[in-house]
């Protein structure tokens, strides 16, 4: 997944799920999934948009530094499960 399909993903679930426009809200987690994309793959930026819809549908809406621990978290475990980078 790229960073913008991501973007695209959370928007439509923050739209869904929370009484406020997703594309502002969405838009500021773009630098994050860059950054995942730069330092993993698809697969990680896929896994990200996964563990921040998960939250948004459960009503929370992550801040980007929780956006940021929950990235780190994916790398992280990319690393000891898959030999990432």
């Amino acid at each position: 997944m790229e960073p913008n399909e991501a973007v695209r993903q959370l928007e439509y679930a923050i739209d869904a799920s929370i009484d406020e426009i997703g594309q502002r809200t969405a838009a500021g987690y773009r630098p994050t999934f860059e950054r995942v994309a730069e330092r993993a793959d698809g697969t990680a930026v896929y896994a990200l948009a996964g563990a921040l819809t998960d939250k948004i549908v459960e009503g929370d809406r992550p801040t980007p530094a929780e956006a940021n621990a929950t990235a780190e978290r994916v790398l992280d475990d990319r690393m000891y499960t898959d030999g990432g980078e």
